[in-house]
């Protein structure tokens, strides 16, 4: 087996792998061409009889809180030839590709998945549960304050950013976005003209949605971004304005985003579920990335386990004082101790610390230190509303 990464001149066999698995043998190579596609390398196994599968890791930067962004590989097109599927092909490539991003700084990971039990063999756990609303076009009210709404203009664009990295900073997962991301999002396509609303009462977008294509019964919204209640009533009010088009609007939303509290209808209907599966890459370059809040300090000795990432396997010595972290390898004894995909939820921030405890999914040796990495990893929850 030879794993490496795939030159330009062997793209087209890359093309052919990932083709079976994803696009039931389509040639339609088009995307290779397009300006706005991400940054990405790939990685190719092949055996005697050549290319077999192939690991794309895609170059990001994420959220976590209002003050920190981080490298993130985001994992993309694994594939493998179905005459070659269990032979651990793929698996290598996964852990190639780990080894890869911890190289280049990507101190976390995050995919979605095919199957949830796949990847969590290689140290990747959902991390985030997210509500997605089917909300019928009648049953949403009018609001004085959709009187502030208009399209958007090509002279937006900056406080439509603007409003997004200030939603972003409010969770763990948001993709900072480039210059080809927002393309991607607010451009029209080939197809179909992108129609993007904002809410401006003051001279600042306070929150917008984006939407393209769509059916009579059901459209679905590309993003629905509020910094206020108002923003997110007044925007509603909107959608209600489309009851001669669209029978339905369909969305996805953090958490905590308030509809229920305000608006909940039994005609609402909300799925509640994961939808990334996330990982750390590196344990002391996540740690020292992150940034507690400044009113918390503390130390412990945290244990973690990684089997397929063994640089990250061992006791650490964690200081942290002043949103501050410091990290030290040691011989000491682990005051908690738990696996990768445990301490990645943790890190994600969803489930909590207390939840991870509570299910039994970390071990407490020493309550001081789990006091001590309550404190450490206390913050916003994961979110994430892009895909790749």
């Amino acid at each position: 087996m030879e794993i490496r990464p795939i030159t330009e001149a062997e793209q087209d066999q890359a093309i052919y792998v990932g083709s079976q698995a994803f696009a039931r043998g389509a040639r339609d190579h088009t995307y290779r061409d397009d300006p706005n596609e991400d940054t990405s390398v790939s990685f190719g196994i092949w055996d005697e009889a050549g290319l077999q599968a192939k690991v794309v890791v895609v170059d990001y930067r994420v959220h976590l809180g209002p003050e920190v962004v981080v490298p993130m590989g985001g994992i993309a097109g694994v594939a493998c030839l179905p005459a070659s599927r269990g032979r651990g092909y793929a698996g290598a490539g996964l852990k190639y590709a780990l080894e890869r991003m911890r190289e280049a700084g990507q101190v976390v990971s995050t995919l979605f998945p095919f199957s949830w039990d796949y990847y969590r063999r290689f140290g990747w756990e959902w991390v985030g549960a997210y509500p997605h609303y089917s909300v019928p076009t009648r049953i949403l009210k009018s609001d004085p304050g959709t009187e502030m709404v208009r399209a958007a203009t090509p002279q937006d664009r900056p406080k439509i950013e603007e409003a997004y990295r200030q939603f972003a900073g409010r969770y763990r997962g948001m993709i900072a976005r480039t210059e080809r991301h927002w393309n991607r999002f607010l451009e029209d396509s080939p197809k179909h003209f992108t129609y993007t609303y904002v809410f401006e009462p003051e001279g600042q977008v306070e929150g917008y949605l984006t939407y393209r294509g769509g059916k009579e019964e059901e459209t679905w919204l590309r993003e629905f971004i509020c910094l206020t209640p108002r923003a997110q009533r007044a925007l509603l009010g909107l959608l209600r304005r489309h009851e001669m088009q669209v029978n339905k609007f369909t969305w996805s939303a953090p958490p905590d985003d308030g509809l229920w509290s305000r608006d909940y209808h039994w005609d609402i209907e909300t799925k509640l579920g994961p939808v990334t599966q996330g990982r750390v890459v590196d344990v002391p370059a996540a740690l020292q990335a992150w940034k507690p809040s400044s009113s918390t300090q503390g130390k412990l000795i945290l244990g973690v386990q990684d089997e397929c990432a063994p640089w990250n396997t061992g006791p650490w010595q964690i200081d942290f004082s002043d949103g501050h972290v410091e990290v030290h390898p040691t011989h000491a004894q682990p005051q908690i101790s738990l696996d990768i995909q445990a301490f990645s939820q943790a890190y994600f921030g969803t489930p909590t610390v207390a939840e991870l405890r509570a299910w039994e999914r970390l071990h407490v040796h020493d309550e001081a230190g789990y006091q001590a990495l309550t404190g450490l990893l206390d913050g916003p929850p994961m979110w994430m509303n892009d895909s790749f």
